[in-house]
C-alpha cells in the first residue's frame, strides 16, 4: 500500500557510493515524509537533476570520480538555490574546506537522522 504522505513530501536527492548508506537514508527520510531518490554516482545525480525538480540534496563528500563539494556546485548550476548537505566520515578531509566554500552544510557520519530532518525542513521551508 502506497503511503499518501510520501507522494506529497519534498523530493530529496541522496548521492552516496555506499549503497547501504544510501538505502538507510532513503528509508529513514521516507518514514519522515520525504520522497527520496537515491543514486550511487555523481554522474547519475547530474543526469537526473537535469529533468527532476529536487528540493534538496544530501551528498557523500568523498566519492570516486567527483567529490561531493564539486557535485554541490554542479547541481546548483542546474538547480539554482538547491539546499545541499554533505555527509562525511572524514572529519579532517581537505575537502571540508571546499564543502564550506560551496555553501553546503556538513554532517559527520554516522549521521543523526533528526539533525538531517531539521536541516531539510529548515532549508526547504
Amino acid at each position: 500500500m502506497e503511503n499518501p504522505r510520501e507522494k506529497e513530501g519534498p523530493l530529496v536527492l541522496v548521492v552516496d557510493d555506499d549503497a547501504q548508506v544510501a538505502d538507510m537514508l532513503r528509508r529513514a527520510l521516507s518514514r519522515r515524509g520525504f520522497r527520496v531518490e537515491a543514486v550511487s554516482s555523481p554522474d547519475e545525480a547530474l543526469a537526473r537533476a537535469g529533468h527532476t525538480p529536487y528540493q534538496a540534496a544530501l551528498l557523500d563528500l568523498v566519492m570516486p570520480g567527483r567529490d561531493g563539494a564539486d557535485l554541490a556546485v554542479e547541481l546548483r548550476a542546474v538547480l539554482p538555490g538547491l539546499p545541499v548537505a554533505l555527509l562525511t566520515g572524514y572529519t579532517h578531509s581537505p575537502l571540508l574546506r571546499a564543502a564550506q566554500k560551496a555553501g553546503a552544510r556538513v554532517f559527520t557520519k554516522p549521521v543523526v537522522i533528526h539533525e538531517l530532518v531539521e536541516f531539510l525542513e529548515s532549508a526547504i521551508g
